[in-house]
């Protein structure tokens, strides 16, 4: 494992974008996932939008959200490694949850080490450099007075208004949601694996997309995942190597 890199595991799987909003089969199929994980003892990577919108903020938990969130903090405790980086529908998690439901959570990029490879993970919401109202909303809402305020809320005002706040989120820039800047992405990634890096990995953009820039190892390559609820797909990675898309089935193993 590489010593250079505070976070480091031998096996790690990778979901992004699971836009959890109810107890449904997607909501089950995603626990199922992390405890899977846990029997595999593979560090579990979640890139941000786990529910369709999270709130650190005390008295904002949804009730569907709260046995998620006890579920994955139980498995936790007995010994699965949890990483979250927080995506555009996360706010202001890292108060609440980092040491208690994750071992880390980045409000920004967060880089780990998979054996030998060295890996960088990011929502990717901020990769489109053309999506200028995405960045001016980011600016706005994700900063310690937007959340010093929020705090000031009681939570039976502050519950309906999020309510609200989900609903004109899913409208906002469908022109953008619905194209992907594979561009941007590429170019985004070889920035990085020209840097030292040898994995890119995105979510956000809720589509399935890999692209490996060199033979051999390490293999210099982008990941960018789709979304939980189209299909159960997540991302692996090995540290001999292995690496790919593979669709979550009860009762098969998470890496092959």
């Amino acid at each position: 494992m590489d010593k250079g890199f505070p976070i480091s595991m031998n096996r790690a799987v990778f979901v992004a974008d699971a836009h959890l909003n109810q107890d449904d089969e997607h909501t089950r199929a995603f626990v199922s996932l992390a405890e899977r994980a846990a029997a595999e003892n593979a560090a579990l990577f979640l890139l941000g939008d786990m529910f369709d919108l999270w709130f650190g903020a005390p008295g904002l938990t949804f009730g569907f959200q709260e046995p998620v969130i006890a579920r994955l903090r139980e498995l936790r405790r007995d010994g699965l490694r949890l990483y979250y980086v927080e995506g555009n529908r996360d706010f202001y998690l890292k108060r609440a949850h980092e040491g208690i439901t994750f071992d880390v959570v980045s409000e920004g990029t967060m880089q780990a080490a998979v054996g030998p490879f060295r890996v960088h993970l990011s929502h990717g919401d901020t990769v489109n450099r053309a999506d200028l109202f995405y960045r001016f909303w980011k600016t706005l809402s994700k900063n310690a007075l937007a959340y010093g305020l929020l705090s000031l809320i009681p939570p039976p005002i502050a519950l309906p208004l999020t309510k609200r706040m989900e609903r004109t989120l899913k409208q906002t820039n469908l022109r953008f949601k619905g194209d992907f800047p594979e561009q941007d992405c590429r170019e985004f990634a070889l920035r990085l694996l020209d840097g030292g890096l040898d994995f890119v990995i995105l979510g956000h953009f809720h589509r399935e997309f890999l692209v490996r820039f060199a033979e051999g190892t390490p293999a210099k390559a982008l990941a960018v995942l789709p979304s939980w609820r189209e299909g159960w797909r997540h991302f692996y990675l090995t540290a001999a190597g292995d690496f790919g898309f593979r669709t979550f089935r009860p009762g098969e193993p998470l890496i092959p």
